[in-house]
């Protein structure tokens, strides 16, 4: 079997990639807890972002409100003096992988192909 993902090969029943965290159609589960959990990856994320996606991913991955993160982010910088903040926000930007999201087609190209068929 193979991920839809990223074409990894998957061993046996394997629920998701060891390489890129996808659920499979597999149906493995351990023998302590009854299923598998995928783990969670830091990404930036660009379809929700404001500056670079880092305060997004950071949210997806503590499953919190993204606003939230946005305003604690601010006040952290603030309280601790504004340089190391933002020293801190440029070398997340620059350290975390951006989430690869499959694209959506522009409207412009929705209708050319809906005139085509």
């Amino acid at each position: 079997m193979y991920c839809t993902g990223c074409g990894q090969e998957l061993a046996g029943e394997a629920r998701f990639c060891l390489k890129c965290g996808r659920e499979t159609s597999g149906q493995g589960q351990s023998a302590d807890s009854g299923r598998y959990d995928a783990p969670k990856k830091l990404f930036r994320l660009v379809y929700d972002k404001k500056i670079a996606g880092v305060c997004a991913g950071l949210s997806r991955l503590l499953n919190l409100d993204v606003t939230l993160v946005r305003i604690l982010t601010v006040a952290v910088t603030a309280f601790t003096g504004f340089l190391p903040g933002i020293i801190a926000y440029i070398f997340a930007w620059i350290i975390m992988p951006v989430e690869e999201a499959p694209r959506r087609p522009s409207s412009m190209q929705q209708h050319a192909e809906s005139a085509r068929t």
